[in-house]
C-alpha cells in the first residue's frame, strides 16, 4: 500500500521543480525513489516473478486514478472557485500517467531484472552493489522515458531544460538510495527471516508480460 502511494503521488505532483543551487530537480525526486528501494526488498526477498506481478498491479493503479481525475475535470461547475487549476492538474494527469506508466514500467522491470540477475551471478553477495546499480540503471530508464514523454512532448518543458533535469533526478534518486541502504539492507534481513525465504531466480521467465512463469 505504501508502494502504491508513492507511485500515484508521483503521477499528479512531479510538474513541480525546485532547485538546489543552480540544479533543477522534479518534487517526484523527493519520494519517488522510495518505489525502487520497496522494489529492491521485493526482488530481493520474494524473486522477479513476483515483482513482476506487483508493477502489473501499480500499472493498474496509475491507469484507474488517472482515468478517474481525469473525468472529474470534465464535470461542470462555473461555480467552483478553483476550477483552472484543478482542471490544469488532472486533465493533464492521463497524459502524464500514460508516459509515467510506460517509463515505470520499463525502469521498474529494468531494475528488478538488473537485481535479480546480479544475485544469480555473485550467488547473493554484494547486495549493496547490486542495490544501488539496479536503481542507477532503473532510474536512468525510467526518468528519461518519462521527463521526455510526459514533460517534453507535451511542451511543458524544452530539450534543454529536459536533459539535466533528467541527469539531476537520476542522481538525485540513486544518492538516496546510497543514503538509506543502511536502512534497506536491515528490512530485507528482517523480512527474510520473518518470512522464511531468500529467493533466486533460477530459471525465472524474465518477460515481463508472463505473468504466471
Amino acid at each position: 500500500m505504501l508502494w502504491v502511494t508513492v507511485l500515484l503521488v508521483g503521477t499528479f505532483t512531479s510538474l513541480k521543480t525546485f532547485y538546489i543551487g543552480s540544479l533543477v530537480f522534479s518534487v517526484g525526486a523527493i519520494a519517488y525513489p522510495f518505489v525502487y528501494i520497496f522494489a529492491d526488498i521485493f526482488t530481493e526477498v520474494y524473486g522477479y516473478r513476483v515483482t513482476r506481478k506487483i508493477v502489473w498491479t501499480g500499472f493498474a493503479c496509475m491507469l484507474l486514478s488517472a482515468t478517474l481525475t481525469s473525468i472529474y475535470s470534465f464535470v461542470p461547475n462555473p461555480s467552483f472557485e478553483y476550477n483552472e487549476a484543478f482542471n490544469l492538474i488532472f486533465r493533464a494527469a492521463p497524459i502524464i500517467a500514460l508516459g509515467f506508466i510506460v517509463a515505470f514500467f520499463a525502469g521498474e522491470l529494468t531494475n528488478s531484472y538488473v537485481v535479480a540477475k546480479m544475485k544469480l551471478w555473485t550467488q547473493g553477495r554484494f547486495i549493496g552493489v547490486r542495490l544501488v546499480l539496479s536503481t542507477l540503471f532503473g532510474q536512468t530508464v525510467d526518468n528519461t522515458i518519462a521527463f521526455f514523454t510526459a514533460f517534453y512532448f507535451a511542451g511543458w518543458f524544452t530539450a534543454e531544460e529536459i536533459i539535466p533535469l533528467t541527469i539531476t533526478t537520476v542522481v538525485f534518486a540513486t544518492t538516496w538510495e546510497i543514503i538509506v541502504l543502511p536502512i534497506t539492507q536491515r528490512v530485507i534481513k528482517i523480512i527474510k527471516r520473518k518470512e522464511g525465504l531468500d529467493t533466486y531466480d533460477e530459471g525465472t521467465n524474465f518477460n515481463p508480460f508472463a505473468l504466471r512463469q
